[in-house]
């Protein structure tokens, strides 16, 4: 399960004083840092993702992104034009050390934000993956699924129901985390009851989807429900 400074802040940031939210949305995203491109670049592709659908994706490099570490700046989607959160993935190796592995705008509330990613070639099968973390997303992309991330194992309603209106119409595979699998049943249960046609895979042996080796991420297919083959 990732850290997400977020989603320990979620209860507070869904607190209301009448009918104005005690904290505001985010109103920009970091600074690009062109330096980085390289680094964007090798990271990704050290881990089997694709560089160039995170692009198109409009990820990019900073280290102005809630600290001075190089960063992935991960682009979210919400319902509200005026919400512009988002999350960073630090790219460990850059500076000699392990910064905290996620930061996301401080003092701001996500809303239903969440981490949306399409493939540069579908498939023809009208896929989907539900994940908890942006690059199990990537991941899910590269397969020619629509990737969506939920930034975390327990995301507010608001949440479900905006990956709900993303992913119906689709077959949507929901990939838990293998160190936390209960969370994501949960948000499976959720999805149904809002009329998603899901399937629960685990991505055995492996922690997560972006962890799988990229032949065995391919194997993302109608299947019973249980492990990846």
């Amino acid at each position: 399960m990732g850290d997400y400074d977020h989603e320990r802040n979620d209860k507070r940031d869904r607190e209301w004083l009448g009918s104005v939210p005690s904290k505001p949305y985010s109103d920009r995203l970091p600074e690009l840092e062109p330096s980085l491109w390289p680094d964007f670049d090798a990271y990704l592709t050290s881990r089997n993702l694709s560089p160039s659908i995170a692009r198109a994706n409009l990820w990019y490099p900073s280290r102005r992104a809630g600290d001075e570490a190089p960063r992935i700046v991960i682009p979210a989607s919400s319902s509200d034009t005026y919400n512009k959160f988002w999350q960073a993935r630090a790219m460990y190796g850059a500076l000699g050390f392990s910064p905290v592995r996620y930061q996301s705008p401080h003092g701001c509330r996500s809303g239903d934000a969440v981490i949306v990613v399409y493939p540069v070639a579908k498939d023809g099968r009208y896929r989907s993956v539900v994940v908890e973390g942006p690059m199990d997303a990537l991941a899910a992309a590269g397969e020619g699924c629509l990737g969506v991330a939920l930034m975390g194992a327990q995301p507010p309603q608001e949440r479900i129901d905006l990956t709900a209106r993303l992913v119906c119409g689709t077959m949507c595979y929901v990939v838990i985390d293998s160190d936390n699998p209960a969370t994501l049943v949960a948000v499976m249960s959720q999805l149904s009851n809002l009329g998603v046609q899901c399937r629960l895979r685990a991505p055995s042996p492996a922690k997560d989807l972006a962890e799988l080796s990229p032949r065995r991420r391919k194997r993302l297919k109608p299947a019973p429900t249980g492990p990846l083959p």
